[in-house]
């Protein structure tokens, strides 16, 4: 298997200022068209440090690919040090400089001189047309290996890599990926990892890798094959495998969160939903909202916060509060039977309960949060205590309302 290293070059990401996004996409596309990834390096704008940087690379790996250091100013130095790695003089192309001013004058915008250090091309580089900004991209291939250089911008350096680095990186990773996302919700990552283990391990073409964040599971399912062919049919073979295991508790698959499944399921079963909430501030009605066409199934949402205004809107019984109070799953129960009332929404979701980071009791402590949905005569309602990030308000809400989603969603299915 070919091996490929992925350099990110720039001050501001050395120094955390910026978030290298760029290097964990470039990551999953190289995984994805067979490569093996083994190093991932940052360097900073200075010429000794990069030039020391990239001859690690290429004296390890296959394949270098650079993002960074390509535009018009002083320290866009990535051009100057890998053309002295590979031995070669910068010339000026002028095909280069003349879509540059091109550019500019598309925009009515005046080019500064030095804009021109964007056209220097290290002599016989391959260079990957940029329609999507003003540097290109360059391939460069020698003894030392193929280093590919790309503007540090994340969309053009994605356009640039999708649309004129792919079709020429096919014929060198020697072999085809598959790599499919599956999404858990309710079970831990070290149950996942016990249950999939024998899977995960008997096959070394198959890689079986569990992410936890948030309190969501996300298990990439990865296969290798001569071609692309064969290794889809590899990738849904284990995938059936696991969905048949562990399949209760996953809610999509690709590209998919919690609220856009609970979307897409009311959409496909023509219901709609609506929210009450009280500890989480709107955040499910928030996220809900998120999801592209989510109007045609979300009427309404609510937040109150208030007693009174749980009895006066939602219709939640006083002798509810007085008896069991306002954190208790019978509050919660009656503020989704409200917004339902209220909507003339099927579905309807209640929250209330206790974020933090005062207001907790001994029998409620911080963390603490009940939760309903209702769905005709099928009802669930659950308590649920967050509190082992109690003083995290942020947190609290945002794995509370992830459980309603999910429950909302399940309880439709």
């Amino acid at each position: 298997m070919k091996t490929a290293e992925i350099v990110s070059v720039g001050e501001e990401l050395l120094q955390g200022d910026v978030v290298d996004t760029n290097a964990a996409w470039l990551s999953r596309e190289l995984k994805e068209i067979g490569f093996s990834l083994r190093f991932r390096q940052t360097c900073g704008d200075c010429a000794e440090e990069l030039r020391a940087t990239l001859d690690l690379a290429l004296s390890r790996s296959h394949l270098v690919v650079v993002t960074g250091g390509l535009g018009p100013t002083y320290d866009d130095i990535t051009r100057d040090v890998t053309a002295e790695l590979f031995g070669v003089a910068l010339l000026r192309d002028e095909r280069v400089a003349q879509k540059l001013k091109a550019y500019f004058q598309r925009r009515g915008m005046e080019m500064s001189e030095n804009n021109l250090r964007q056209a220097q091309v290290p002599q016989g580089a391959r260079i990957l047309d940029n329609d999507w900004g003003t540097a290109p991209g360059l391939w460069l291939e020698g003894e030392k290996g193929i280093a590919i250089l790309l503007p540090g911008v994340p969309g053009e350096m994605k356009a640039i890599f999708k649309n004129r680095v792919l079709p020429l990186l096919e014929r060198y990773s020697g072999e085809a990926r598959k790599t499919e996302i599956l999404h858990f919700y309710g079970i831990a990552e070290s149950r996942l990892d016990e249950e999939l283990f024998d899977l995960a391990t008997s096959d070394p073409s198959v890689m079986i890798a569990p992410y936890a964040g948030g309190g969501e599971v996300e298990l990439h399912v990865t296969a290798a094959g001569a071609n692309a062919q064969e290794a889809s049919q590899k990738c849904e073979r284990a995938i059936e495998e696991i969905l048949a295991r562990v399949g209760d508790h996953c809610y999509g698959r690709g590209e998919v969160n919690l609220e856009k499944a609970l979307v897409e399921a009311c959409a496909s079963k023509g219901i709609r939903v609506a929210t009450a909430e009280s500890c989480t501030g709107g955040l499910v009605s928030r996220r809900i909202t998120s999801v592209p066409g989510a109007s045609r199934v979300f009427p309404l949402g609510l937040c109150t916060y208030l007693e009174e205004e749980k009895v006066r809107r939602l219709g939640v019984r006083s002798e509810t509060l007085s008896r069991f109070g306002v954190y208790s799953k019978e509050c919660a129960l009656e503020m989704a039977e409200g917004i339902c009332a209220l909507s003339g929404a099927e579905l309807g979701i209640g929250v209330t309960g206790i974020a933090g980071p005062d207001g907790g009791t001994e029998e409620n402590p911080v963390g603490t949060v009940y939760i309903a949905v209702v769905f005709g005569e099928k009802k669930n309602c659950i308590r649920t205590v967050l509190g082992h990030r109690a003083a995290d308000r942020d947190w609290i809400c945002r794995l509370a309302s992830s459980k309603a989603l999910d429950m909302a969603r399940a309880l439709i299915l």
